[in-house]
Protein backbone atom coordinates (compact mmCIF):
# COMPACT_ATOMS: atom_id res chain seq x y z
CA UNK A 1 0.00 0.00 0.00
CA UNK A 2 2.79 2.44 0.78
CA UNK A 3 4.46 1.55 -2.44
CA UNK A 4 1.36 2.77 -4.27
CA UNK A 5 0.88 5.73 -2.46
CA UNK A 6 4.67 6.50 -3.01
CA UNK A 7 4.11 5.74 -6.72
CA UNK A 8 1.05 8.11 -6.96
CA UNK A 9 3.07 11.25 -5.37
CA UNK A 10 6.09 10.53 -7.30
CA UNK A 11 3.71 10.67 -10.78
CA UNK A 12 2.16 13.46 -9.43
CA UNK A 13 5.03 15.56 -9.45
CA UNK A 14 6.46 14.11 -11.93
CA UNK A 15 3.54 15.71 -14.01
CA UNK A 16 3.80 18.83 -12.02
CA UNK A 17 7.52 19.10 -12.95
CA UNK A 18 7.00 19.08 -16.06
CA UNK A 19 3.96 21.20 -16.40
CA UNK A 20 6.38 23.93 -14.76
CA UNK A 21 9.19 23.33 -16.92
CA UNK A 22 6.95 23.70 -20.22
CA UNK A 23 5.42 26.65 -18.99
CA UNK A 24 9.02 28.03 -17.40
CA UNK A 25 10.42 27.37 -20.79
CA UNK A 26 7.59 29.74 -22.31
CA UNK A 27 7.97 32.56 -19.81
CA UNK A 28 11.80 32.63 -20.94
CA UNK A 29 11.09 32.75 -24.64
CA UNK A 30 8.18 35.45 -23.91
CA UNK A 31 11.02 37.50 -22.02
CA UNK A 32 13.33 37.12 -25.28
CA UNK A 33 10.61 37.60 -27.56
CA UNK A 34 9.88 40.73 -25.52
CA UNK A 35 13.40 41.47 -26.15
CA UNK A 36 13.39 40.77 -29.69
CA UNK A 37 15.09 38.28 -29.56
CA UNK A 38 13.32 35.92 -31.89
CA UNK A 39 15.41 33.42 -33.18
CA UNK A 40 16.03 32.76 -29.26
CA UNK A 41 12.48 32.55 -28.14
CA UNK A 42 11.77 29.83 -31.15
CA UNK A 43 14.03 27.57 -29.63
CA UNK A 44 12.71 28.40 -25.89
CA UNK A 45 8.62 27.39 -27.54
CA UNK A 46 10.30 24.67 -29.38
CA UNK A 47 11.50 23.34 -26.00
CA UNK A 48 8.77 23.92 -24.56
CA UNK A 49 6.30 22.05 -27.42
CA UNK A 50 9.19 18.62 -26.77
CA UNK A 51 7.61 18.74 -23.29
CA UNK A 52 3.83 18.73 -24.51
CA UNK A 53 3.30 19.31 -28.02
CA UNK A 54 -0.09 20.32 -27.57
CA UNK A 55 0.59 23.14 -25.63
CA UNK A 56 -1.66 26.04 -27.26
CA UNK A 57 0.52 29.02 -26.02
CA UNK A 58 3.79 27.56 -27.05
CA UNK A 59 2.92 26.78 -30.56
CA UNK A 60 0.88 30.12 -30.86
CA UNK A 61 4.22 32.15 -29.34
CA UNK A 62 6.40 29.91 -32.11
CA UNK A 63 4.10 31.44 -34.89
CA UNK A 64 4.58 34.53 -33.51
CA UNK A 65 8.47 34.45 -33.24
CA UNK A 66 8.54 32.53 -36.52
CA UNK A 67 6.51 35.58 -38.49
CA UNK A 68 9.20 38.00 -36.15
CA UNK A 69 12.23 36.47 -38.11
CA UNK A 70 10.02 36.87 -41.48
CA UNK A 71 9.67 33.71 -42.83
CA UNK A 72 6.04 34.10 -43.45
CA UNK A 73 5.54 30.60 -45.38
CA UNK A 74 6.09 28.77 -42.02
CA UNK A 75 4.35 30.99 -40.10
CA UNK A 76 1.00 30.74 -42.25
CA UNK A 77 1.84 27.33 -41.99
CA UNK A 78 2.07 27.33 -38.42
CA UNK A 79 -1.41 29.74 -37.96
CA UNK A 80 -3.38 27.33 -39.86
CA UNK A 81 -2.92 24.44 -38.02
CA UNK A 82 -3.70 26.26 -34.69
CA UNK A 83 -6.98 26.69 -35.38
CA UNK A 84 -8.30 23.20 -34.84
CA UNK A 85 -6.64 23.98 -30.99
CA UNK A 86 -8.23 27.39 -30.30
CA UNK A 87 -10.22 27.06 -27.25
CA UNK A 88 -12.69 30.21 -28.06
CA UNK A 89 -13.79 32.57 -30.66
CA UNK A 90 -11.32 34.83 -29.53
CA UNK A 91 -8.35 33.21 -29.99
CA UNK A 92 -9.77 31.45 -33.19
CA UNK A 93 -9.98 35.38 -34.14
CA UNK A 94 -6.44 35.71 -33.18
CA UNK A 95 -5.06 33.42 -35.00
CA UNK A 96 -7.31 34.58 -38.37
CA UNK A 97 -5.80 37.78 -37.83
CA UNK A 98 -2.38 37.13 -37.51
CA UNK A 99 -2.44 34.50 -40.24
CA UNK A 100 -4.19 37.32 -42.32
CA UNK A 101 -1.04 39.60 -41.22
CA UNK A 102 1.05 36.57 -42.56
CA UNK A 103 -0.36 35.95 -45.88
CA UNK A 104 0.08 39.71 -46.53
CA UNK A 105 3.47 39.43 -46.05
CA UNK A 106 3.73 36.86 -48.47
CA UNK A 107 1.84 38.69 -51.29
CA UNK A 108 -1.15 36.28 -51.10
CA UNK A 109 -3.87 39.23 -50.53
CA UNK A 110 -6.80 36.79 -51.98
CA UNK A 111 -6.35 34.68 -48.91
CA UNK A 112 -5.67 37.51 -46.35
CA UNK A 113 -8.67 38.95 -46.97
CA UNK A 114 -10.31 35.87 -46.31
CA UNK A 115 -8.50 35.50 -42.83
CA UNK A 116 -9.50 39.52 -41.77
CA UNK A 117 -12.88 38.64 -42.30
CA UNK A 118 -12.87 35.17 -40.33
CA UNK A 119 -11.01 37.32 -37.89
CA UNK A 120 -14.32 39.50 -37.65
CA UNK A 121 -16.65 36.95 -38.29
CA UNK A 122 -15.07 35.67 -34.66
CA UNK A 123 -14.39 39.40 -33.14
CA UNK A 124 -16.84 41.77 -35.02
CA UNK A 125 -15.56 44.63 -32.64
CA UNK A 126 -11.99 44.38 -33.67
CA UNK A 127 -10.86 47.70 -34.83
CA UNK A 128 -7.33 46.51 -36.44
CA UNK A 129 -8.91 43.82 -38.23
CA UNK A 130 -11.42 45.79 -39.91
CA UNK A 131 -8.41 47.99 -40.40
CA UNK A 132 -5.87 45.04 -41.66
CA UNK A 133 -9.28 44.21 -44.14
CA UNK A 134 -9.26 47.23 -45.59
CA UNK A 135 -5.92 47.91 -46.42
CA UNK A 136 -5.83 44.41 -47.61
CA UNK A 137 -9.22 45.42 -50.17
CA UNK A 138 -7.06 48.50 -50.88
CA UNK A 139 -3.96 46.55 -51.57
CA UNK A 140 -5.63 44.06 -54.01
CA UNK A 141 -7.32 46.89 -55.97
CA UNK A 142 -3.72 48.23 -56.74
CA UNK A 143 -2.46 45.19 -57.69
CA UNK A 144 -5.63 44.89 -60.18
CA UNK A 145 -5.00 48.41 -61.10
CA UNK A 146 -1.14 47.35 -61.92
CA UNK A 147 -1.87 44.42 -63.87
CA UNK A 148 -4.42 45.75 -66.06
CA UNK A 149 -1.72 48.77 -66.50
CA UNK A 150 0.67 45.71 -67.51
CA UNK A 151 -1.58 44.40 -69.80
CA UNK A 152 -2.24 47.35 -71.72
CA UNK A 153 1.64 47.80 -71.93
CA UNK A 154 1.90 44.83 -72.94
CA UNK A 155 -0.75 45.20 -75.93
CA UNK A 156 0.76 48.18 -77.17
CA UNK A 157 4.09 46.77 -76.90
CA UNK A 158 2.70 43.79 -79.18
CA UNK A 159 1.45 47.01 -81.27
CA UNK A 160 4.50 48.36 -81.88
CA UNK A 161 6.20 45.19 -82.77
CA UNK A 162 3.50 44.18 -85.39
CA UNK A 163 4.30 46.41 -87.57
CA UNK A 164 2.89 45.83 -91.13
CA UNK A 165 4.78 44.49 -93.31
CA UNK A 166 4.29 45.76 -96.51
CA UNK A 167 5.04 43.25 -99.39
CA UNK A 168 6.26 45.27 -103.02
CA UNK A 169 4.75 43.46 -105.16
CA UNK A 170 7.03 43.03 -108.53
CA UNK A 171 4.67 44.09 -111.32
CA UNK A 172 5.78 41.71 -114.43
CA UNK A 173 5.74 44.42 -117.61
CA UNK A 174 5.49 42.57 -120.92
CA UNK A 175 7.71 42.53 -123.13
CA UNK A 176 6.19 43.59 -126.09
CA UNK A 177 7.79 42.73 -129.42
CA UNK A 178 8.59 45.32 -131.61
CA UNK A 179 8.11 44.53 -135.22
CA UNK A 180 10.45 45.83 -136.89
CA UNK A 181 9.77 46.98 -140.49
CA UNK A 182 11.61 47.71 -143.02
CA UNK A 183 11.08 51.12 -144.27
CA UNK A 184 11.24 50.72 -147.83
CA UNK A 185 13.46 53.64 -149.41
CA UNK A 186 11.94 55.24 -151.87
CA UNK A 187 13.28 57.01 -154.58
CA UNK A 188 13.25 60.28 -154.85
CA UNK A 189 13.03 61.47 -158.51
CA UNK A 190 14.85 64.27 -159.48
CA UNK A 191 12.13 66.10 -161.52
CA UNK A 192 13.76 69.20 -163.29
CA UNK A 193 11.81 72.25 -162.85
CA UNK A 194 11.02 73.82 -165.94
CA UNK A 195 11.45 77.22 -165.82
CA UNK A 196 8.31 78.55 -166.86
CA UNK A 197 8.72 82.04 -169.26
CA UNK A 198 7.41 85.01 -168.58
CA UNK A 199 5.06 86.93 -170.63
CA UNK A 200 5.10 90.39 -170.93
Amino acid sequence: MKRYIFLLIFICLSVNVQSQNKKSLLKKGNKLFKDSLYNDAEIKYRKSLEKDQDYFGASYNLANSIYKQERYDESSSLYKSLKDNAKNDEELSVIHFNEGNSLLKEKKTDLAIESFKEALRKSPNDEDARFNLAYALKMKEQEQENKDQENKDQKTKIKKTKIRKIKIRKIKIKKTKIKKTKIKKTKIKKTKIKKTKKIK
